[in-house]
């Protein structure tokens, strides 16, 4: 019988990471520090004419900042642009989960991020793509940032 081999995407590849590293390391205690973004408007659009912005940080942590929030012109696929900034004393992987949704809170799309071994006082720049095209205007909402210390 021939073996079957299927392709997978990137971001089911990163999906199953991150819930491996959450499972094997949910033990370790990852830390959140507490606070809020406030939503700024942001000019991108689509041939569809959706535009994106930057919505209120409800992840608890102030270690991810999203900088801008688009849509590419062409495959009407959203992404936000980010800044991870460790202000821990340790090295630490930033597991990253934001979601884009529309002015009734109906979610779009969602698009993960990973920083791997981020060193204490370093800065990365990371970008979380979603993960089905959008057409109207939304908000990109970081929803949960897990901090895996010592990773």
């Amino acid at each position: 019988m021939p073996i079957r081999i299927r392709t997978l995407t990137t971001a089911a590849i990163l999906a199953v990471a991150s819930l491996a590293t959450v499972t094997a390391c949910s033990s370790s205690g990852g830390s959140d520090a507490s606070g809020d973004s406030t939503p700024t408007p942001m000019s991108a659009s689509s041939p569809g004419g959706a535009t994106g912005t930057v919505g209120q940080n409800t992840s608890g942590s102030n270690d991810v900042k999203v900088d801008t929030c688009s849509v590419d012109a062409t495959t009407r696929m959203p992404s936000a642009a980010l800044t991870v900034t460790n202000h821990g004393t340790d090295t630490a992987t930033y597991l990253v989960q934001l979601e884009f949704v529309d002015s009734g809170g109906t979610r779009l799309a969602e698009g993960p991020a990973i920083v791997h071994s981020l060193g204490a006082g370093q800065q990365a720049k990371e970008t979380a793509g979603g993960t089905a095209q959008v057409t109207t205007d939304f908000t990109c909402k970081l929803t949960k940032v897990q901090r895996l210390a010592g990773m």
